[in-house]
């Protein structure tokens, strides 16, 4: 039986066969702009608000979820959550998610893609082995029963230069392959578009769950969630419209787009 943490979405749930794989990388993709992040944020809070509930016999409701991130820090995420939806809502966010910050970008830069610019390569290279030193360190202790969201993956990404690449997908790797051993689930936030696209799509190989957002061509322009695939499930063709509103992000099952 493979055991699964439920998303708190019930028409996702229901798609997902229980929820999301316990052992997996799943990717959440999409521009910004999209509702991602507040998909994220959603199903962090619903899980919390799930503490105590039944579950079904292939169900698990992980210990602690954690966002792992370079130069975001929980103030700006909890500005963007408190902004955007009800006290209730941050509520249950806050008392489930746990932070985890590897690196602090420097005040004069404005971006990562900025500081990699300028930095020089040495630097560069003692950063990058401090940062996934540390996330090793943190995997080992932190990570079993666990949900582990990189937020966003672009920022560990861009640290990999155009002859390193491989070296970033070997940990992509190595990141699925601890998920099943030690029975975790990870999410990994991706902006397309701003990494080379042979390695963008290296990356979305190694994922046992694609899971896109984007803008619907037809009029009306309404944002979909498209479920591309997941390991272990049948999806078939799996297509949400996706609305925020106070209490979070709500899917209404559509069509998908032909």
């Amino acid at each position: 039986m493979i055991l699964r943490i439920p998303t708190g979405f019930k028409l996702l749930d229901e798609v997902f066969q229980g929820g999301l794989p316990v052992g997996s990388l799943i990717l959440l993709v999409g521009p910004p702009g999209t509702r991602k992040e507040d998909f994220l944020h959603t199903l962090s809070a619903r899980l919390a608000k799930l503490n105590g509930s039944s579950l079904a016999e292939n169900q698990v409701l992980p210990e602690r979820i954690w966002y792992l991130t370079l130069t975001t820090n929980k103030d700006s995420v909890q500005r963007d959550v408190c902004g955007k939806f009800s006290e209730d809502f941050c509520g249950a966010f806050f008392r489930k998610v746990l932070f985890r910050s590897f690196w602090e970008l420097p005040e004069s830069f404005g971006d990562l893609a900025r500081w990699l610019q300028q930095a020089d390569g040495k630097m560069v290279k003692e950063v990058r082995a401090r940062i996934f030193s540390d996330l090793s360190k943190f995997l080992e202790r932190e990570a079993p029963n666990s949900v582990l969201v990189f937020f966003p993956l672009n920022d560990f990404a861009q640290f990999f230069s155009e002859g390193e690449r491989v070296e970033f997908l070997a940990f992509l790797q190595e990141l699925a392959e601890a998920a099943r051993r030690w029975g975790f689930l990870v999410l990994a936030s991706l902006v397309p578009g701003t990494l080379d696209p042979s390695f963008e799509a290296n990356i979305l190989s190694k994922a046992d769950g694609l899971m896109a957002f984007r803008k619907d061509q037809a009029p009306g322009g309404r944002e979909l969630l498209v479920c591309e695939k997941l390991s272990g499930t049948l999806l078939g063709e799996s297509c949400f419209e996706v609305c925020s509103g106070k209490d979070g992000v709500e899917l209404r099952a559509v069509a998908c787009p032909s």
